[in-house]
């Protein structure tokens, strides 16, 4: 178990880095691609990261501007991710990139087998969440 977890971490986080981009910066880029924008605790609690981690990610994207921090209209108090036009381009080719790449397994995957294989790594990962708390 241990070493098929530690394989999918390694063998992403290689098609992540050729971009530049560490496997946390990756995951703020495409869960606010993916939403528009998220405030600073929803992308906490999504990426199971104390605010404190987030923030310190947040201000390599922010500096690299991928990311602007922007005040909610509906609550001052809550600070928001909005992607710039040039993170929404980075975003946008690390999720086809990553799309290719699990595209790619499957592919290699024995033919008529696909659905079996996905089934099982699906109750893996809801076994991996239960796990964790």
């Amino acid at each position: 178990m241990q070493k098929t977890v530690r394989t999918f971490q390694m063998l992403e986080r290689e098609q992540i880095r050729v971009h530049g981009f560490t496997s946390s910066q990756c995951y703020i880029l495409l869960e606010t691609y993916k939403h528009q924008n998220l405030s600073m605790n929803e992308l906490s609690e999504k990426m199971h990261l104390e605010i404190s981690t987030i923030t310190r990610i947040m201000n390599n994207l922010v500096r690299d501007g991928l990311i602007i921090r922007k005040k909610s209209s509906y609550d001052k108090r809550v600070v928001e991710a909005i992607l710039t036009d040039k993170g929404q381009t980075v975003a946008r080719k690390l999720k086809d990139s990553i799309s290719i790449y699990y595209r790619d397994i499957i592919s290699n995957l024995p033919r008529g087998h696909v659905r079996e294989v996905m089934s099982a790594v699906e109750r893996l990962v809801n076994a991996l969440e239960k796990a964790k708390y």
